[in-house]
């Protein structure tokens, strides 16, 4: 049963939730991402918005399985999403859960300012001012059934995290004038979700696609990348209609599927 992986919450503020959503607070987990997994591959009684939120981790995960911090007063999710009937459309999730959370951050509260600058990094983050305060990481699990799921992982900072070494300088919604709570952020941030879901599935990933281009970085941009191979730097040309990071750089345009993007001349890399 549940109860045999995770310590349960002590009824903390639930959020508002769209129709036929449903969350599941615990007070602790090793991983929001991998405790859902779980429910889906051994209960398989699952459906779309189901959502479990934690008020910390003990084994939070980024992308490709490196460590996230996960000290309470911050907003740990994972989210069901029905995956798409070709899984080829699975990563486009990504893109779709950072413009919604860039939407949530402008439309939370502030102490008399004005918005600040949230934009979004290829492929799943978020920034304010250039820092990250947010991380997606998008996960397809089968249930018993064998029907396909996407596990949406998402962690926003609202309170400082402290990394050492930082690779990449994070920041909260706390240091910009945003006063909030886990349980209003997750209220929003799941209007915008189920508002994108809806875009995503009536217009394709066009649309969202554009939508990201908007927030993403300027065209000419420098921008360096991390593969396996080594660092490759070039300027921002915009995403293949796939998602795709299009870098034109000395050599000719580059066609980027995965990779860690870094800024300017590569000496910070993306926190995960």
């Amino acid at each position: 049963m549940v109860q045999a992986w995770f310590t349960a919450a002590h009824a903390p503020p639930e959020p508002h939730l769209p129709p036929d959503w449903r969350v599941m607070p615990f007070d602790s987990l090793d991983s929001t991402n991998a405790a859902l997994r779980r429910i889906v591959e051994m209960e398989g009684d699952v459906h779309e918005g189901l959502m479990l939120w934690a008020n910390t981790q003990t084994a939070g995960k980024g992308r490709a399985g490196r460590k996230w911090s996960s000290p309470r007063g911050n907003v740990y999710v994972s989210i069901l999403v029905a995956a798409p009937e070709d899984l080829i459309h699975a990563h486009e999730l990504g893109f779709l859960a950072a413009i919604a959370v860039r939407e949530c951050i402008l439309d939370l509260p502030r102490h008399n300012a004005p918005p600040p600058k949230v934009s979004c990094k290829w492929p799943n983050d978020v920034l304010i001012e250039g820092q990250k305060v947010c991380g997606i990481l998008p996960e397809v699990v089968a249930d018993d059934a064998k029907r396909n799921w996407i596990i949406l992982g998402i962690g926003i900072n609202l309170v400082a995290v402290q990394i050492d070494p930082a690779a990449y300088p994070p920041t909260a919604l706390s240091l910009h004038n945003i006063d909030t709570t886990p349980a209003h952020v997750i209220t929003v941030l799941t209007r915008e979700l189920h508002k994108w879901f809806a875009v995503w599935r009536e217009k394709g990933f066009a649309a969202v696609r554009e939508e990201w281009l908007t927030c993403g970085p300027d065209k000419g941009a420098v921008v360096a990348v991390g593969l396996p191979e080594g660092s490759v730097t070039g300027e921002f040309a915009g995403l293949d209609e796939d998602g795709a990071l299009l870098l034109e750089t000395r050599g000719g345009r580059r066609r980027i599927v995965a990779g860690d993007v870094l800024f300017g001349d590569g000496s910070h890399a993306a926190r995960d």
